[in-house]
């Protein structure tokens, strides 16, 4: 039995952002400056519970931890409703998400120090789970055997220039490695590295809980000095000891800031099932296109115009 059907997995869902970049969908869909990640772009639930519900194919209910605003809990407490015992951990900033993966990870570890975790931004669209969570349970066998870290890289079918890409490498065995990355390359660049095989970063990543730590100790020795109060005492429902962490620690990005500086990464690629990350109206279009939700979506819009892009294309 693999990690992933045990469920022995734990999930940090990142859903602490902003979401300006699809403000202006969102405000035509629900009349309001809602952060995408509470939205209900498609179907009859917000792409936060959607990311939830996919994380409770390899996680326990009570091993999924969501990241939010505090100016979003009540909002993000409603939604997770219906889920039972997922863990709400609501920040006073948005730090980026160096600082957004760490202290949600001073909770897992607190929990169970010998845990494995993925972590599951809320923006994403996956038309077709079954590949996603193939690549999942691969990267999380792949993490359990050599306590590395895994990140999950999309085979893209057209070299978009606004995505972050990975550069493979493989060893003796065909297994791919994360030789560099180019985050959002010109067009040319983009059509070269798709040329080549590279991948599209999705941010998801599989790692040991203890591993993760390592690496933001090594790369962000500030955050982590910081929330290791937090860590050692348990103290992450301490909101007034949490807020005077964030008042005096800085901002970081974790894939820029670590993992673009660390060894060893492993990759694993992850099958056309129509991911995309949705960071934009047109990313959302180009995904709804041709299904049977784009009707309904059309008519949610209240007569807003939507983004004119080719009807081929898919990010």
């Amino acid at each position: 039995m693999t990690v992933n059907e045990a469920r022995e997995l734990w999930t940090i869902v990142l859903a602490g952002g902003d979401g300006t970049r699809l403000r202006s969908l969102t405000r035509a869909l629900h009349g309001e400056d809602l952060p995408k990640q509470f939205a209900r772009i498609e179907a009859d639930r917000s792409l936060l519970q959607s990311a939830v519900t996919r994380s409770l194919s390899w996680s326990f209910p009570e091993h999924v931890v969501v990241i939010v605003s505090e100016e979003r809990e009540k909002l993000a407490r409603g939604q997770l409703a219906p889920f039972g015992a997922v863990t709400l951990v609501p920040q006073p900033a948005n730090l980026g998400t160096g600082p957004g993966i760490l202290l949600p990870l001073t909770q897992v570890l607190a929990a169970d120090p010998e845990a494995h975790v993925v972590v599951l931004p809320s923006d994403h669209f996956v038309r077709d789970e079954a590949p996603f969570r193939r690549a999942v349970s691969h990267a999380a066998a792949r993490a359990a055997a050599h306590q590395r870290l895994v990140l999950i890289g999309a085979v893209p079918d057209l070299p978009d220039p606004q995505y972050g890409w990975i550069v493979p490498r493989a060893d003796e065995s065909g297994e791919l490695y994360v030789h560099c990355f180019e985050e959002k390359p010109q067009p040319e660049t983009a059509r070269r590295l798709f040329e080549r095989g590279a991948l599209w970063n999705t941010f998801v990543l599989v790692a040991p809980a203890q591993r993760l730590w390592q690496l933001a100790e090594e790369h962000l020795p500030e955050q982590c000095r910081a929330l290791s109060e937090v860590l050692e005492e348990h103290a992450v429902e301490d909101r007034s000891r949490v807020s005077q962490i964030y008042q005096r620690m800085p901002a970081a990005d974790f894939s820029r800031d670590v993992l673009e500086h660390a060894d060893g990464l492993e990759l694993e690629p992850l099958s056309e099932c129509g991911w995309s990350d949705w960071g934009t109206p047109e990313r959302v279009v180009a995904s709804l296109r041709g299904t049977s939700e784009y009707a309904r979506f059309e008519r949610r819009l209240h007569g807003a115009k939507l983004p004119d892009i080719p009807a081929s294309s898919r990010s």
